[in-house]
């Protein structure tokens, strides 16, 4: 037979219960001592109802880890294997040790009256002392049953937001992987037309760009980084770009060296903005591109550059913005901005502070 968790604990506590009634019980034998017809009348109903008190629970436990389990298939098996089995038992014990010369001892009323009537003793003990500790034990796995739920609830939530957030870092993980191969391929690109047109800017652009794929693939692991590291490596791509669209590109960075410390973006959050800026817009000597990047209060930055469309675009590949915003949300459950009128296109990226 296996008792549970909740038995043993059940009976944990019954036999504090009954620990304590008979420390009780002692320490009132020593305060008011032996000597005395009305003192002993006092200890001896004491010790009778600590002596019932442990008969019931002992029943009752018994009754519950045994009998309980074996009808629990049964419709109406908890009155029926439980309380009914628990009264009769007890009212037969307490005839019993009620018409027996060792309640004499302790009884106070020696072959007369109350409860050493053979019919009345019996009811009174059960309907008093049985009840109250069929009482106790109910209000004890009533206890145990809340907190039980209570405990599968944390859990479930726990499990819950443990899930979540590995979903989430997946989630997080296939957008942040989509940017590379989109950025090489367009790198790639750019190189191929750069050695055709002029072989040493070429072998230029082809430092800058090991430079810059030496940084992204340390800080590829990381889904937020230090604004200051993100910067350093956004001026990697614009210095690439510099080189590939010359005086056509134009950018200027204003950032207090204060708000730099303690401030944080996602990774390629920023080189994604400048780079959908220098995608969709056309870079000339007459009008070049140019980008600014600024600290704005309480806590934003803002990526803004002049608009001059291109005629034709490629084909939206969405991955740009759209992944931007989507990893914001992942990430500290807020948007990036965006404004766009005839002159000026301006995104702004929420600063992360850690």
């Amino acid at each position: 037979m296996q008792i549970t968790r909740q038995n043993k604990q059940l009976v944990k506590i019954a036999g504090s219960i009954n620990l304590l009634f008979l420390l009780l019980c002692i320490a009132l034998v020593i305060f008011l001592g032996y000597e005395h017809n009305e003192k002993q009348k006092i200890v001896g109903k004491t010790a009778t109802f600590i002596l019932a008190n442990s008969i019931c629970w002992i029943v009752n436990l018994c009754i519950l880890i045994v009998f309980v389990p074996l009808l629990s298939k049964w419709r109406y098996s908890r009155w029926l294997s439980f309380y009914l089995i628990s009264y009769l038992v007890t009212f037969s014990l307490a005839i019993l040790i009620g018409n027996s010369s060792f309640y004499q001892v302790l009884s106070d009323e020696p072959g007369g009256e109350g409860l050493r009537d053979p019919v009345m003793g019996p009811i009174i003990f059960v309907i008093s002392i049985n009840t109250l500790s069929l009482v106790a034990i109910e209000l004890i796995l009533a206890r145990y049953a809340q907190t039980s739920i209570r405990m599968e609830n944390a859990n479930m939530k726990t499990e819950n937001a443990e899930l979540k957030m590995k979903s989430l870092q997946a989630q997080h993980e296939k957008l942040k992987n989509q940017l590379h191969p989109h950025f090489l391929f367009n790198s790639l690109t750019a190189l191929k037309s750069l050695i055709r047109k002029d072989p040493e800017l070429a072998e230029n652009y082809l430092v800058k760009l090991s430079e810059f794929l030496r940084f992204s693939i340390s800080h590829n692991e990381q889904n937020v980084v230090p604004l200051q590291e993100e910067l350093k490596f956004s001026l990697y791509y614009l210095e690439m770009q510099k080189i590939r669209f010359r005086n056509a590109l134009v950018f200027t960075v204003d950032i207090p060296d204060h708000q730099l410390l303690s401030a944080s973006l996602p990774v390629f959050s920023l080189q994604l903005t400048l780079e959908n800026a220098i995608k969709h817009n056309k870079l000339t000597q007459e009008q070049p591109l140019s980008i600014t990047i600024r600290y704005i209060k309480p806590d934003w930055l803002l990526v803004e550059n002049n608009v001059h469309e291109k005629l034709y675009t490629d084909p939206a590949s969405g991955i740009g913005l759209k992944n931007l915003s989507d990893r914001y949300k992942l990430l500290v459950h807020d948007d990036i901005k965006i404004e766009n009128d005839i002159n000026f296109f301006r995104v702004y990226l929420k600063i992360i502070r850690l």
